[in-house]
């Protein structure tokens, strides 16, 4: 019989977010949940004994992923997600290609790569089907840097402003080349906007207001509501979207003359709170899976 690792592999594309995990085709929310029991075996994975139910709620910010198996379980379900997506076997060999915030890609891309890589031959079930994968490889991307592939012309000046839950990744690229003093990341999500706004609603209107509902006013914006949420909404993404053009500023950014390419689901802060939406030299990209593309261009190029 044919072993698993002679297979031909199939490469996947992951982007491992605060927020979301997003492969190439699928996305869900970035939550795990160990339990005893589950009532609902739609989003239920078994792994090495223990179940989990996934997506149902978010994972608190960390700068390692590493520090648990909260991620190594996501990254199962990811790609069983895509697996059943491309109508694949659930057995099979597979090319992982991943990233990490592009300031932190070299400190922590040897831990993360055994992290996901601690088992080369994991078995797991997800949504009722049994997975055997055999992991062959795991290559490593610099989130931010990787979406260079996914811009049609490099020539000139650009920036990438990779906004997203957790982090914002920076990098100033001249004529197709990185500049090495503009690479940064700074932990300065989107996530912090909401947690913003859901203490000032609190102050105001004396009770929580739910962060799905927050998420939802961001990315669709506040035009025509004149609710306390959305006026609040408005007033705090306005302020905050004001910051992080600053420090787009700050690491090069020169409007007229530097092109700015704006990717992933934070972006909708610069788009719906600001007027670069407006202007000729600003490109966003809304496909939420851009990164995770990315990463699987970059892996099917060696």
């Amino acid at each position: 019989m044919k072993d698993i690792a002679d297979y031909r592999p199939v490469i996947i594309g992951i982007d491992h977010g605060y927020g979301n995990i997003k492969t190439e085709h699928c996305i869900f929310s970035a939550g795990v949940e160990k339990t005893i029991s589950a009532i609902n075996t739609g989003n239920v994975l078994v792994y090495d004994g223990e179940t989990y139910i996934i997506g149902e709620s978010h994972l608190t910010y960390q700068d390692d992923k590493t520090k648990d198996i909260n991620y190594y379980v996501l990254t199962l379900a990811a790609v069983a997600k895509e697996l059943v997506y491309r109508k694949y076997a659930p057995n099979a060999n597979v090319i992982l290609a991943v990233g990490l915030p592009l300031a932190w890609t070299v400190a922590q891309r040897k831990s993360f790569r055994e992290y996901i890589q601690r088992n080369t031959e994991p078995e797991f079930d997800f949504e009722n089907v049994h997975y055997h994968l055999h992991i062959e490889k795991v290559k490593i991307y610099a989130q931010g840097l990787a979406e260079s592939c996914l811009i049609d012309s490099l020539e000139g000046d650009h920036m990438i402003a990779d906004i997203g839950k957790g982090t914002m990744n920076l990098v100033r690229l001249n004529d197709g080349m990185p500049i090495e003093k503009s690479l940064t990341t700074e932990k300065y999500g989107v996530g912090i906007c909401i947690r913003n706004i859901r203490d000032e609603l609190s102050r105001l209107l004396g009770r929580e207001i739910e962060e799905r509902l927050i998420e939802r006013l961001i990315r669709e914006g506040c035009i025509g509501k004149n609710d306390d949420i959305s006026r609040t909404t408005d007033s705090l993404a306005r302020d905050y979207a004001a910051e992080i053009i600053k420090k787009l500023e700050a690491y090069g950014y020169i409007d007229g003359y530097v092109k700015l390419h704006v990717f992933g689901g934070g972006g909708c802060l610069l788009k719906n709170y600001t007027d670069l939406v407006n202007k000729n030299d600003v490109e966003f990209n809304n496909d939420i899976c851009a990164n995770a593309k990315s990463y699987a261009l970059w892996a099917e190029r060696g």
